[in-house]
């Protein structure tokens, strides 16, 4: 007997099954994918309305996103925050949310500025207070003003202005580091590093540039005159950077000659990292210059006279004449000095080199073996590799008194992997927004109808067959229950049925199975060759 499975009152799952059954595959299909398509919209409606797909903010610390995310959830307003430090909101609340957010002071800029100066009254704060949020707050100017830099998140700026000691006449130097944090894998170049290191210095009194410090989180000191880290680092970044171009121009010079791709080059340089200054004077004797000329003249007068006569009273008496018969004697001399000096022409040479000079130079190149007529990779000959080896020199600056080397070598190259054959490591970030999880629900929720659909028609189609079967297996059976007639009667007198139909068979089975199991059983033995 058929039984209707219901589930509730007016409800007959038979009969939307019959109903279904009526309409047909195309009509079930074209109403499942109008059903799907409207549902779809719907979906796509709803969340695009209160999607955060716009980009408010990127890059946040984390406690700057936390009070963000935390007035925007107060406004009620939808948000996404990502461990990125990137907010996202409803792209067309963004511009409104910028302007009420920085209302609210929020994102905080880094550090503290001359606002600090503002918050407490003269009044009460000591001297020293002032001093330190006059000192704060300059710091805070500063960070602000390097994080305006391309390439730089986030700066932190320490001033030290050491006070005049007792019985000091002046105070030391004020010194001044930097730390900062890049966008990204980047890292500060030595240029910006320079022109953070001139901005400090310009920025506090009586501070030197050579006295500012930059270095970032991970250790690195990007700038320091003096220090051996700073050293370390300059003589670093020329090796790398000269390394690089070294390649640079292997590379450009042979992929127009092998293929593309069909080159490898490694470059190694020994960089010099010891600074020197040397000076030296030298004096020309042949050059002789008058540099002064001094004279002196003296002259000298002198008379001496002798035999005076004696003195007497007659010499005394009026209109006496002195005696003419004394002697005198008068002489005269002259001298004349000159001086003359002379300089010696000197010249003065001071010299000084800075780290960088370039030691020693290794250059490696390996070039993919040349394709035959079957395409096979063949070693190249040695005179094609020493014409490679010879542009190699000229190309790199090979200096034989150096000690440099230059080495050429054919090799095979293995092919490149295919696309798809490797696993990659982006599709672990991608994020699905709300457009896309729809379109995928949508593309599911179409595949899942047409498979139900299939399995349908499937079922029906083994239904068919299947009744087909049992009709043409039930007319065999009818066929042979006739002819054992005779087997039947043995059963009992109960059983007093015909056997002609296929209804005489199905009532003996339904109300006798054991004595039917028992004929069929008794006829399948008869049927088995002994």
């Amino acid at each position: 007997m058929q039984q209707v499975k219901t589930l509730g009152p007016g409800f007959d799952l038979g009969g939307l099954g019959s109903s279904l059954g009526r309409l047909g595959p195309a009509k079930i299909g074209a109403m499942v994918a109008v059903a799907l398509a409207a549902l779809l919209a719907v979906v796509m409606v709803a969340r695009s309305a209160g999607t955060p797909n716009g980009l408010l903010y990127a890059g946040l610390e984390p406690a700057e996103a936390g009070r963000i995310t935390a007035r925007l959830e107060e406004l009620k307003v939808p948000v996404e925050a990502r461990a990125d430090g990137s907010i996202l909101v409803p792209a067309e609340q963004v511009a409104r949310l910028r302007m009420q957010l920085a209302a609210d002071g929020l994102p905080r800029q880094a550090g503290a500025g001359y606002e600090l100066l503002d918050q407490a009254s003269p009044m009460q704060m000591t001297s020293f207070m002032q001093r330190i949020q006059r000192l704060r707050a300059l710091e805070g100017e500063l960070a602000r003003t390097i994080i305006t830099m391309q390439g730089i998140r986030a700066a932190r700026v320490h001033i030290v202005l050491p006070e005049r000691e007792s019985f000091s006449r002046d105070a030391p130097p004020p010194t001044a580091s930097v730390t900062v944090t890049t966008t990204g894998n980047q890292r500060l170049g030595a240029a910006q590093a320079a022109a953070i290191r001139l901005l400090v210095a310009g920025a506090v009194p009586r501070l030197r540039q050579e006295d500012v410090s930059v270095v970032d989180p991970a250790g690195v000191v990007l700038a320091a005159d003096g220090g051996l880290g700073a050293a370390a680092g300059r003589v670093s970044e020329i090796r790398q950077a000269h390394e690089a171009n070294l390649r640079k121009s292997v590379l450009d010079l042979l992929e127009p000659i092998v293929g593309r791709g069909r080159v490898r080059a490694v470059a190694s340089v020994e960089i010099d990292g010891s600074r020197m200054v040397a000076r030296q004077e030298t004096f020309d004797p042949m050059g002789q210059v008058e540099r002064g000329r001094q004279s002196q003249n003296e002259q000298e007068t002198s008379e001496d006279g002798r035999g005076q006569a004696p003195v007497t009273v007659g010499q005394n008496l009026p209109n006496q004449q002195a005696n003419q018969n004394a002697s005198r004697s008068t002489s005269s001399s002259q001298r004349t000095n000159e001086t003359v000096n002379f300089e010696i022409s000197s010249k003065v040479e001071e010299t000084v080199r800075e780290p960088g000079a370039v030691r020693r130079i290794s250059v490696a190149v390996v070039v993919d073996g040349a394709p035959d007529a079957d395409g096979n990779a063949q070693p190249r000959p040695k005179e094609e590799l020493d014409r490679l080896a010879a542009l190699v020199r000229s190309a790199v600056g090979f200096s034989q008194q150096r000690g440099d080397l230059v080495t050429v070598d054919t090799l095979r190259f293995l092919p490149d992997e295919g696309l798809g054959t490797l696993a990659s490591s982006e599709a672990d970030g991608i994020v699905l927004n709300g457009t896309r999880l729809a379109l995928l629900g949508g593309g599911l929720l179409l595949a899942s109808a047409g498979g139900l659909l299939l399995h349908r028609r499937r079922r029906r189609i083994q239904a068919a067959a299947a009744a087909a079967a049992a009709a043409a297996a039930a007319a065999a059976e009818a066929a042979a229950v006739e002819t054992m007639d005779d087997a039947i009667a043995t059963v009992g007198q109960d059983i007093q049925i015909r056997l002609s139909s296929l209804n005489a068979l199905n009532e003996i089975i339904d109300h006798r199975p054991d004595e039917a199991l028992a004929v069929v059983r008794s006829w399948i033995e008869e049927g088995t060759p002994a």
